[in-house]
Protein backbone atom coordinates (compact mmCIF):
# COMPACT_ATOMS: atom_id res chain seq x y z
CA UNK A 1 0.00 0.00 0.00
CA UNK A 2 0.86 3.49 -0.71
CA UNK A 3 1.49 6.06 2.23
CA UNK A 4 -1.85 7.31 1.76
CA UNK A 5 -3.66 4.05 2.44
CA UNK A 6 -4.29 3.01 -1.98
CA UNK A 7 -3.86 0.33 -3.46
CA UNK A 8 -1.04 0.37 -6.25
CA UNK A 9 -0.59 -2.48 -8.77
CA UNK A 10 3.29 -3.93 -9.42
CA UNK A 11 4.75 -6.39 -11.55
CA UNK A 12 7.17 -9.09 -10.44
CA UNK A 13 10.19 -10.29 -11.70
CA UNK A 14 10.64 -14.16 -12.05
CA UNK A 15 12.63 -14.09 -9.09
CA UNK A 16 9.94 -12.21 -7.41
CA UNK A 17 10.99 -8.90 -7.01
CA UNK A 18 9.85 -5.71 -7.90
CA UNK A 19 10.17 -5.09 -11.90
CA UNK A 20 11.93 -1.83 -11.71
CA UNK A 21 10.95 -0.77 -14.98
CA UNK A 22 7.16 -1.98 -15.01
CA UNK A 23 7.00 -0.43 -11.53
CA UNK A 24 8.16 2.78 -12.65
CA UNK A 25 5.97 2.76 -15.94
CA UNK A 26 3.10 2.34 -13.88
CA UNK A 27 3.49 5.68 -11.76
CA UNK A 28 2.42 7.38 -14.93
CA UNK A 29 -0.99 6.20 -14.89
CA UNK A 30 -1.46 7.05 -11.04
CA UNK A 31 0.41 10.69 -11.25
CA UNK A 32 -1.90 11.38 -14.25
CA UNK A 33 -5.20 10.42 -12.17
CA UNK A 34 -6.26 7.48 -14.02
CA UNK A 35 -8.85 5.26 -12.73
CA UNK A 36 -7.50 2.04 -10.57
CA UNK A 37 -8.75 -0.72 -13.32
CA UNK A 38 -6.87 1.41 -15.95
CA UNK A 39 -3.61 0.44 -13.83
CA UNK A 40 -4.62 -2.85 -12.69
CA UNK A 41 -4.93 -3.73 -16.74
CA UNK A 42 -1.63 -1.79 -17.85
CA UNK A 43 -0.10 -3.72 -14.89
CA UNK A 44 -1.66 -7.34 -16.58
CA UNK A 45 -0.05 -6.20 -20.27
CA UNK A 46 3.61 -5.68 -19.49
CA UNK A 47 3.15 -8.79 -16.90
CA UNK A 48 2.17 -10.89 -19.59
CA UNK A 49 4.65 -9.45 -22.03
CA UNK A 50 7.53 -10.00 -19.63
CA UNK A 51 5.74 -13.72 -19.63
CA UNK A 52 6.02 -13.80 -23.16
CA UNK A 53 9.80 -12.63 -22.92
CA UNK A 54 10.71 -15.20 -20.44
CA UNK A 55 9.15 -18.27 -22.34
CA UNK A 56 10.06 -16.87 -25.55
CA UNK A 57 13.80 -16.48 -25.05
CA UNK A 58 13.37 -12.53 -25.94
CA UNK A 59 15.31 -9.88 -24.43
CA UNK A 60 12.26 -7.88 -23.52
CA UNK A 61 14.30 -4.34 -23.20
CA UNK A 62 15.37 -4.57 -27.03
CA UNK A 63 12.65 -6.38 -29.42
CA UNK A 64 13.30 -6.59 -32.54
CA UNK A 65 10.34 -6.08 -35.12
CA UNK A 66 10.06 -9.55 -36.01
CA UNK A 67 10.04 -10.34 -32.46
CA UNK A 68 6.91 -8.28 -31.52
CA UNK A 69 4.77 -9.16 -35.07
CA UNK A 70 5.11 -12.99 -33.48
CA UNK A 71 3.75 -11.96 -30.04
CA UNK A 72 1.18 -10.18 -31.63
CA UNK A 73 0.18 -13.05 -33.81
CA UNK A 74 0.62 -15.23 -30.70
CA UNK A 75 -1.83 -13.06 -28.96
CA UNK A 76 -4.72 -13.47 -31.20
CA UNK A 77 -3.82 -17.22 -32.23
CA UNK A 78 -3.07 -18.73 -28.63
CA UNK A 79 -6.30 -19.80 -26.88
CA UNK A 80 -6.17 -18.13 -23.62
CA UNK A 81 -6.81 -19.99 -20.11
CA UNK A 82 -10.68 -21.05 -19.83
CA UNK A 83 -11.93 -18.20 -16.76
CA UNK A 84 -14.43 -21.57 -15.58
CA UNK A 85 -13.23 -24.06 -13.80
CA UNK A 86 -16.15 -26.43 -14.84
CA UNK A 87 -14.98 -29.49 -16.73
CA UNK A 88 -15.05 -28.89 -20.39
CA UNK A 89 -14.69 -25.04 -20.50
CA UNK A 90 -13.99 -23.59 -23.41
CA UNK A 91 -10.77 -21.51 -24.15
CA UNK A 92 -11.04 -18.03 -25.66
CA UNK A 93 -9.06 -16.12 -27.75
CA UNK A 94 -8.22 -12.57 -27.66
CA UNK A 95 -9.40 -9.78 -30.70
CA UNK A 96 -6.96 -8.09 -32.82
CA UNK A 97 -8.35 -4.98 -31.01
CA UNK A 98 -7.48 -6.50 -27.34
CA UNK A 99 -3.95 -7.61 -28.44
CA UNK A 100 -3.74 -4.32 -30.14
CA UNK A 101 -4.11 -2.46 -27.06
CA UNK A 102 -1.69 -5.34 -25.44
CA UNK A 103 0.86 -3.95 -27.64
CA UNK A 104 0.32 -0.18 -27.39
CA UNK A 105 0.77 -0.65 -23.64
CA UNK A 106 3.87 -2.54 -24.38
CA UNK A 107 5.53 0.03 -26.11
CA UNK A 108 4.75 3.00 -24.22
CA UNK A 109 5.85 1.14 -21.61
CA UNK A 110 9.31 0.22 -23.06
CA UNK A 111 9.56 3.88 -24.56
CA UNK A 112 9.13 5.11 -21.25
CA UNK A 113 12.15 2.92 -20.09
CA UNK A 114 14.43 4.04 -23.15
CA UNK A 115 13.79 7.77 -21.39
CA UNK A 116 14.76 6.31 -18.02
CA UNK A 117 18.01 4.19 -19.47
CA UNK A 118 15.79 0.63 -19.57
CA UNK A 119 15.52 0.31 -23.19
CA UNK A 120 17.94 0.56 -26.22
CA UNK A 121 18.06 3.86 -27.74
CA UNK A 122 16.27 3.26 -30.77
CA UNK A 123 12.99 3.13 -29.15
CA UNK A 124 12.92 6.68 -29.01
CA UNK A 125 13.49 6.84 -32.60
CA UNK A 126 10.47 4.84 -33.35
Amino acid sequence: MAADESVSWVVIDEDLGLHVEACAYLVGPRAAGRAFNTEKTYAGRIALYLWYCLGHGMDWSSPSLAQLMAMMLWLVDEPMLARSRRPGAAAGYRSEATANAIMGTVGSSCRGAACRGGCRQRWLTR
